[in-house]
């Protein structure tokens, strides 16, 4: 996977490496025809997700105005592949909820759910046909020079060091907050830094690969739980809407109270996993982290000099035989 931070390169170097390997990707799979259309707009908004991360990652030691701008665009380039995919999730999440809570009342109002989302799936496919996909492809090509100009300053871990202890201390935050105050908004901005941790940690696994690996399954697993939850938190929103009507008042009494008790069992669930996820509190967590990498940046050090013959030095780029 191109998506890791090569710890024996500067890291402008790396994070430029990532990035253009992440707009490769989202590229290619953009360029599919139909029917592979839909996962390839899935692919590319996957890795317009792990830019953002990697931004947020390396924003302490960008100008503000640089990570501000590179972050917008590629949310703007992401919003535009909403739709189609969104409609899709919707869909799954409505047969997972049929499948996890079995048979039962409140199962009418579903069926007719099901079939508005997979119209609104097939309006979003054809505007997707029509320009979204072409819009999305001309942005990721406009962020390619803004990518080569990637740089932070000091051209080590630091700025990343305060960058995930910035990033883990808001999502522990949000993981109390969202506890605390029971909002499904609150639920879902947790999710959104969950997600981010999950993929720094794969920014970052080199550095200590078995440690860093089983952070980001642990964090994938959470952020999939509060993904379930959140799709559950949209259909619940979708049948409550005063101007559509799925059922009779019952059945959709029924459908809601549904919703809520699986919501219940994941928060239950999510809270657990929580609990052992962001049990460090932020500064030291992100020392211990950037000691990992101080270690890894040594040996790789240690190991290019290895493969180095004992009869040249290296002067920047150029190669020079020691004197008998």
């Amino acid at each position: 996977m191109t998506y890791r931070l090569d710890p024996a390169a500067p890291m402008s170097e790396a994070l430029r490496r990532v990035a253009f390997g992440e707009l490769e990707i989202a590229q290619s799979a953009l360029a599919a025809a139909p029917p592979e259309r839909h996962s390839g707009v899935h692919s590319a908004r996957k890795c317009l997700k792990r830019l953002r991360s990697l931004l947020l990652l390396a924003r302490p030691g960008m100008p503000e105005p640089v990570y501000a701008s590179l972050y917008g665009r590629i949310t703007a380039i992401a919003r535009g592949l909403a739709a189609a995919r969104d409609a899709q999730a919707l869909i799954d999440a409505s047969d997972k909820l049929e499948r996890k809570t079995g048979p039962g009342p409140g199962l009418g109002p579903l069926h007719s759910l099901r079939t508005w989302l997979h119209k609104r799936r097939h309006a979003a496919e054809q505007n997707l046909e029509r320009s979204a996909a072409s819009d999305a492809m001309r942005g990721l090509w406009e962020l390619r020079p803004a990518f080569a100009g990637l740089t932070v300053y000091p051209d080590d871990f630091t700025p990343l060091g305060n960058g995930l202890r910035l990033c883990y201390r808001r999502t522990r935050k949000a993981f109390h907050h969202a506890f605390g105050e029971g909002r499904d908004e609150d639920f879902h901005e947790w999710r959104k830094g969950v997600q981010h941790h999950w993929r720094q940690m794969q920014l970052l696994l080199p550095c200590w690969p078995s440690e860093l690996s089983a952070r980001a399954e642990a964090a994938k697993s959470l952020s999939q739980l509060l993904g379930e939850d959140h799709d559950i938190f949209l259909l619940r929103k979708l049948m409550s809407t005063p101007t559509m009507t799925f059922g009779s008042p019952e059945e959709t009494a029924a459908f809601l109270k549904r919703c809520r008790k699986r919501q219940r069992l994941l928060r239950e669930e999510a809270r657990a996993e929580g609990d052992r996820l962001f049990a460090e509190r932020s500064r030291p967590f992100a020392e211990r982290i950037e000691a990992y990498w101080a270690l890894a940046a040594s040996a790789a050090v240690e190991t290019e000099a290895d493969k180095r013959p004992d009869n040249v030095v290296t002067l920047g780029d150029m190669r020079t035989p020691r004197a008998g």
